[in-house]
């Protein structure tokens, strides 16, 4: 197995990143994963990347910070009441659809909506990618227990810049220049 992501073979998963479940996170943490999954979102934009979005009962829980809405076409975007993504069928119809076999994942709670969508990608057959510093949850336990078992799991961990360097692969990529920029 490739434990590298490539630009033609991904799909980015951006998961439940709404206003509500954010005010329940430390100020610092949601900071993070709202910077490194718009840092992912741009980059997949530069590199024709598809971008699908969820959000887990939108009424209750809120939109998507807006920034990060900002960057996904409404189309793109799916409601859900499972914690699973792939226990709403429009979701794993569109997934399945991108004919994408390497799934990056990002979002909210890496204990609960993460963990089980990267199970159902896992066992869907999906190469899943689950970008560490793009997820979390409300306490600093569940997210280290999350990653303990998405690690033990055949879930491939990594960060938000390796994601994206090995997506442009070279320096020589035309389109290195405009994604490294996204850096600074």
């Amino acid at each position: 197995m490739n434990t590298l992501s490539d630009a033609a073979e991904c799909l980015l998963l951006v998961v439940d990143v709404q206003q509500h479940i954010a005010q329940s996170i430390p100020n610092k943490v949601i900071k993070r994963v709202v910077k490194n999954t718009n840092l992912l979102m741009r980059a997949a934009g530069i590199l024709d990347i598809p971008i699908i979005l969820t959000e887990r009962n939108p009424g209750t829980l809120g939109g998507t910070e807006l920034s990060i809405l900002s960057l996904i076409e409404p189309k793109n975007i799916f409601s859900k009441t499972h914690f699973s993504a792939c226990k709403n069928k429009a979701i794993a119809d569109a997934i399945d659809a991108a004919k994408r076999p390497q799934i990056i994942l990002t979002g909210t709670e890496a204990h609960i909506s993460i963990l089980q969508t990267a199970a159902d990608l896992l066992l869907r057959g999906y190469t899943v990618f689950v970008v560490e510093d793009s997820i979390c949850a409300r306490t600093l336990e569940n997210y280290q227990n999350a990653l303990s078992r998405l690690s033990r799991s055949d879930a491939i961990m990594t960060c938000a810049e390796s994601v994206i360097f090995e997506w442009v692969q070279d320096s020589e990529n035309p389109k290195f220049r405009k994604v490294q920029s996204l850096l600074n």
